[in-house]
């Protein structure tokens, strides 16, 4: 009779615990632990400022912490990589940038995690136009001057930017590209060290991001010629955008977060609501704009259709440029 009882008990128990471990049951109860955040990039960057904006008020949402990790390399490989390889219970989630569009075609045969099938996107939280800059003793004012005097000094210039396929990068590439102009690259560690030797004039040239090119900008170390999202930036008015010479030109630095593509949809809904309702905080939008960075609260579908057009977009420009991964 106990045997009985125990193998009419058994079923049961396998129900109950099926239910419990439910994607509604796991969204029910989430988070039931500390959630890290995984940050492709070093502490201090703009990608790390965003995620400890949105890591604070996810905090406060949920009642458990959300920890930022750093995990730095390979052009933000290796951290995109930890968050693509997690558990997907929601417990580890990351930040992702455009990298995530450009390194495919950089890293072919090499990438650790394929952007589209092994990661789940979940919300756009900013873009970051970058801001054509060059050295005040360059005899140019305006983006079509600036043409022309590449065109009749073809190869005598050289550009920065912040490293080999990086956002910086790629925007003067895909100018060079549009424009039939020639310059060298001259690649560095970190965009400070770009707007720094420009506005020594070691180098001439650079599409720099616009948290440390408005700042030069508007103190005149540095002359902007224009910034290469599709609307100006408020923090420069009078400054065009190159689309009004180049049409449609545009060239984002962006930032996202990302969950392993296994997450089940209960969670990536939980998480996405809550993200957009603190995108809609005028004090979040606030601090992201005194990063000289653009709002935005485009959703899960949305960001990842972003995403498919950014790895189309940049495929091109990254094979005419001729950039491996060394």
């Amino acid at each position: 009779m106990r045997k009985l009882l125990l193998h009419k008990l058994a079923p049961a128990a396998m129900v109950a615990g099926a239910l419990l471990t439910s994607p509604g049951a796991m969204a029910d109860t989430y988070p039931s632990r500390p959630v890290t955040i995984i940050v492709p990039f070093a502490a201090g960057g703009t990608a790390d400022v965003i995620g400890r904006i949105y890591a604070d008020r996810l905090s406060k949402k949920f009642g458990q912490q959300f920890i930022i990790e750093n995990r730095v390399g390979a052009g933000g490989n290796i951290g995109v990589n930890g968050t693509a390889k997690a558990a997907p219970d929601g417990h580890t989630i990351g930040v992702a940038s455009v990298t995530i569009a450009i390194n495919p075609h950089i890293y072919k045969g090499k990438m650790p995690f394929d952007p589209v099938k092994d990661l789940k996107p979940l919300m756009l939280m900013a873009t970051q136009p970058n801001v054509l800059v060059v050295h005040p003793s360059l005899p140019v004012k305006t983006v079509p001057e600036l043409i022309n005097y590449l065109k009749e000094n073809p190869g005598k210039e050289t550009f920065a930017s912040s490293g080999v396929g990086t956002s910086l990068h790629l925007c003067m590439e895909l100018f060079m590209s549009q424009t039939g102009t020639k310059m060298a690259h001259v690649a560095y560690r970190s965009s400070g060290q770009v707007i720094q030797d420009v506005m020594a004039g070691h180098v001439k040239i650079a599409c720099d991001n616009a948290a440390s090119a408005v700042p030069q900008s508007l103190a005149g170390s540095v002359r902007p010629l224009a910034v290469s999202s599709l609307k100006r930036l408020d923090d420069l008015p009078g400054v065009p955008t190159v689309s009004e010479t180049i049409p449609q030109f545009e060239a984002l630095t962006w930032f996202g977060l990302v969950a392993p593509a296994g997450l089940p949809d209960e969670l990536a809904g939980k998480l996405t609501s809550e993200m957009y309702t603190i995108s809609q905080d005028p004090e979040v939008q606030s601090q992201l704009r005194k990063l000289s960075a653009v709002p935005s609260s485009i959703k899960a579908d949305e960001f990842g259709g972003f995403i498919k057009s950014e790895l189309e977009k940049w495929g091109p420009v990254v094979e005419k440029a001729g950039i491996k991964a060394e």
